[in-house]
């Protein structure tokens, strides 16, 4: 491995701006490339728009990564106190010695006499939400594509993963290296990259990135017609299919529901043999922002938020 970039000395902003214009790929980016990200999450499509210069990548500054931040030295003293293992600081950015878009941003590296020689440390934090994400004795696909593209970089041969969870409960994993699995990467990897250097787009997803992105491109339409090439009249078809059935099925689960809850009555939990039914009352208020707006038309006026734009999508089926 080869150390491009020394942090020390570098503010959080500086850090920013650098990441922002890195056209390697780092290990928070791998998931996003094999397709084992959360729907939520950056996206294919959207990482490679970034890294062909057609969107800004946006700022991470939140809360989380703030708290992250902070808590990264007090996680890493704490898992070297859990385990009895030397733990390192890692102040560099690191590349491959073959493949000079694979970058690596480490949390530390950790000394195991058990092992060969070191190991990485990769640090996480999260919330109580995402617990059991990370139950058993496995971590999230995503962390795990992020910690074998660590050991392609480093040529380590094992990497500890510790996560606090909730802010008060540290687990920690052992990961061996996986030439295999280190393998598949790189080639995925490989081909991103050609379809970066080439300007060509892998295809675009359903998930929530995309879908903001097309929203902020193209707020608003063209009164203009445009004759459907064949490959998207198929897709408008399969869309208009994929409704009817949606609605199908969401009247058969309100028939399934409707009736369980009358063979239980007012009985509030029913227990099978593989699964529990849980009905508890549940009381909402109510905001009727129509009489609002009518009884209090100024104040409406002064507090409702602007008027958003955005193009909607609706399917008409042509006689003949």
């Amino acid at each position: 491995m080869k150390k491009i970039l020394d942090k020390r000395n570098m503010s959080e902003q500086d850090w920013q701006d650098y990441r922002s214009h890195q056209k390697g790929i780092g290990g928070s980016e791998v998931a996003a490339i094999l397709g084992v990200q959360p729907s939520y999450a950056k996206s294919k499509f959207v990482l490679w728009l970034e890294k062909t210069g057609q969107k800004t990548p946006e700022k991470v500054d939140n809360e989380y990564v703030k708290w992250g931040n902070i808590l990264e030295p007090v996680i890493r003293k704490q898992f070297s106190i859990d385990t009895g293992l030397k733990v390192f600081q890692n102040n560099f950015v690191l590349q491959h010695d073959q493949y000079d878009w694979m970058i690596a941003n480490i949390d530390g590296e950790v000394l195991d006499p058990s092992r060969n020689g070191r190991g990485v440390l990769e640090i996480k934090t999260t919330s109580e939400w995402n617990k059991k994400e990370w139950d058993g004795d496995h971590v999230p696909l995503a962390y795990m594509a992020q910690v074998q593209h660590y050991l392609a970089v480093t040529g380590y041969e094992y990497a500890y993963i510790a996560v606090l969870i909730g802010g008060n409960k540290l687990k920690h994993w052992v990961i061996d290296r996986n030439d295999q699995v280190i393998e598949q990467i790189i080639e995925a990897e490989k081909e991103f990259m050609y379809m970066v250097e080439n300007d060509i787009a892998p295809a675009i997803g359903g998930g929530q990135a995309e879908s903001d992105y097309l929203a902020s491109a193209y707020p608003t339409g063209l009164d203009e017609e445009l004759s459907m090439p064949e490959p998207t009249e198929k897709l408008a078809k399969e869309y208009n299919e994929l409704q009817q059935k949606t609605k199908e099925i969401d009247l058969r689960m309100k028939e399934i529901k409707n009736r369980i809850r009358l063979e239980a009555g007012s009985i509030g939990r029913l227990k099978g043999h593989t699964l529990m039914i849980n009905m508890p009352t549940v009381s909402k208020t109510l905001f009727d922002s129509k009489a609002f707006a009518k009884d209090h038309e100024d104040l409406y006026n002064q507090y409702k938020t602007k008027t958003s734009t955005y193009r909607d999508f609706k399917i008409k089926i042509l006689e003949g």
